[in-house]
This record gives structure tokens, sequence and C-alpha cells, in this order.
């Protein structure tokens, strides 16, 4: 069975319209802003802040367990860091999905594939 060209079935017009009718919210802009692999270089000192808090709680429970310190510093260097890292877990994991959700209604309302919405991205978004 022939490929087809997605370029000669669907416009730059049609995309764009399709695109901009399920753009993303605020909560996946923050997302991608501030945490992904291809995050700005002036918008990483959210990501760097919250890696520099987790390594220091780590380094200070680690620490913390080898000489033996009190519960409470424990708990008070645990607590922090759980919350955080759940925190930054349950953020992150909420923006992909709804990204991915965006991302689905935009592909049902064209009619094609996840690979060929990429290339369509690629080639009318760049």
């Amino acid at each position: 069975m022939p490929t087809k060209l997605i370029g000669d079935l669907i416009s730059e017009e049609q995309f764009l319209e399709a695109y901009n009718r399920h753009l993303p919210n605020k909560w996946t802009k923050f997302v991608f802003r501030y945490f992904s692999q291809s995050t700005e270089q002036e918008d990483k000192y959210v990501s760097r802040i919250v890696q520099a808090v987790l390594i220091t709680l780590f380094i200070l429970g680690f620490f913390g367990t080898m000489l033996e310190f009190s519960r409470t510093f424990m708990f008070a260097v645990l607590i922090p860091f759980a919350v955080i890292l759940f925190g930054v877990a349950i953020l992150m994991f909420g923006g992909f999905i709804m990204n991915n959700l965006r991302i689905r209604k935009i592909r049902r309302e064209l009619g094609i594939t996840r690979q060929e919405y990429e290339l369509l991205a690629a080639f009318y978004l760049s």
C-alpha cells in the first residue's frame, strides 16, 4: 500500500487552525517552559533551584543517616524532600498527560497518526 503524502492532504492553514483551536493550557506551558529538556537558558533557574534544594536535602538525609542524627532532624529533612519530589513528579506527569490529550484532539480532528502530527508540527511550526 503506498504511503500518502501528508503535505498534499493537510495544508498549513488546516494544521494551524486545528493547532490553534487546541492550545496548551497554563499548566502545560509552565511544565514545558521550566522543566523540559528543551528549556531555554534563561528559564532554567526554576528547575535548577528545585534540583539544588532536592540535592541539599538528600545529602543532609544521607549524612544524617550515616551519622545517626535524631529522628526529629531526619523527619525535618525527609518531609520537605518527599513533598517537593512528589510535587514535581505530579506537576510533570500532569503536564505530560494534558499535552498528550491536546495532541490527540488535534490528531483526531485532522485524521492523522502521531508520526504524521510530529512531521507536520516540525514542518509548519518551525
